[in-house]
């Protein structure tokens, strides 16, 4: 539904503002004939996901985002509650105890708001304030799926000037194996989230010996190649590394490198020398999503477990890549069962590439669907 708002005073064409269904159509009021969210003048924000284990050390790093001079102003979204109880409560960031829904301006120029469900509502409310923030950053509870928030910015026309700029996971390096072992090789919610990253945070090197450290690196590139790794303590990290990283306007060609370590998740990046027909490839990526896909929700019969059902069938959790066709170079990006295809220079592409990483990859069915090879 849309409302007309209109100047009172001058004549000008009025601007349409989207309204939630269940809300009361609100009475006309004056407007500057500027609506944030539909203003060209606003340049795109980057949105960036932060998820991980309790205990990882995300709390840690927000509190580092929004207390001290980094000189960038960020918005931080934090979940005040998860899977039934509190987990990450916004006095836990020193940011005052009381509950808050509205979005706080902190002293080092951040701004900060505490949801218990709807960020998307959060996110509309912030647009508001555009001018006051460059980034974006949402925390996800503990056992989230990372991937549920990522589809929002392909489908949300009200969220057209922010976009997703990459997803970071952050690990606990000294529990990690741990959790690994306990699932008793089953898939662990942890195992998606990094099957799902741009960038991995492994936190708490102080903890860990140097070959625990090499262990834990080969697990995660075992699950993810094409992730970027950062190793902190304390979870203190050059925020370049995690903000405005463009993981999904670029996609480089992944490492091949292979970790021989059992895991249901993995990686395969398939190529070609072929010039492809967009057609072709939209219909690929329709079949192996779409057609293939079979559920294996965590939340669907295993609420609040750390492990995640495995149907033994192929699942793609991301992709990426980039290929060409007759009408020039294209890049792909997926989260799950929806993907984005745009047109691209071909500058400096060494390649064509498409990576997919998921749980059991079947690689003879990846090169019959999109004919192309395993590289």
């Amino acid at each position: 539904m849309l409302v007309d708002v209109q100047d009172s005073d001058e004549e000008e064409v009025p601007v349409l503002v989207p309204v939630e269904q269940d809300e009361e159509v609100p009475a006309l009021v004056e407007s500057s004939g500027t609506n944030n969210l539909l203003d060209d003048n606003i340049p795109d924000i980057p949105v960036t996901i932060i998820t991980g284990y309790l205990g990882a050390g995300k709390t840690t790093l927000l509190t580092y985002i929004l207390k001290e001079q980094h000189g960038k102003r960020i918005a931080v979204i934090v979940n005040e509650y998860g899977e039934g109880e509190a987990v990450e409560q916004p006095g836990a960031l020193g940011v005052g105890n009381e509950k808050y829904e509205e979005w706080l301006e902190m002293t080092n120029g951040c701004l900060c708001c505490a949801v218990k469900s709807n960020a998307v509502m959060a996110l509309e409310k912030l647009m508001e304030k555009s001018g006051k923030f460059d980034y974006v950053l949402i925390e996800t509870t503990g056992l989230a799926d990372p991937g549920n928030i990522g589809q929002t910015f392909w489908v949300d026309e009200g969220l057209s000037k922010l976009y997703l700029d990459g997803i970071v996971t952050m690990c606990d390096a000294y529990n990690i194996d741990k959790t690994f072992q306990e699932a008793g090789g089953k898939l662990t919610e942890c195992e998606r989230q990094i099957a799902l990253a741009d960038v991995v945070i492994l936190n708490k090197l102080d903890l860990i010996t140097t070959t625990q450290k090499e262990k834990v690196t080969n697990r995660i590139q075992s699950i993810n190649s094409s992730c970027d790794i950062q190793y902190t303590t304390h979870s203190r990290v050059d925020l370049d590394t995690i903000l405005g990283i463009q993981a999904y306007s670029s996609a480089a060609p992944p490492s091949t490198t292979e970790h021989n370590i059992s895991s249901a998740i993995s990686t395969v990046t398939m190529t070609t020398d072929c010039i492809l027909k967009r057609g072709d490839i939209e219909g690929a990526l329709e079949t192996l999503l779409w057609e293939d896909a079979d559920s294996i929700e965590s939340d669907n019969n295993n609420k609040g477990s750390h492990e995640i059902e495995d149907t033994g069938k192929m699942k793609i959790l991301r992709l990426k890549g980039k290929l060409k066709t007759a009408d020039g170079w294209i890049m792909v990006q997926g989260v799950r069962d929806m993907f984005d295809i745009t047109e691209i220079s071909g500058d400096n592409i060494p390649y064509q590439h498409l990576v997919f990483i998921g749980i059991h990859l079947d690689r003879k069915r990846l090169c019959d669907v999109t004919k192309m090879r395993v590289r």
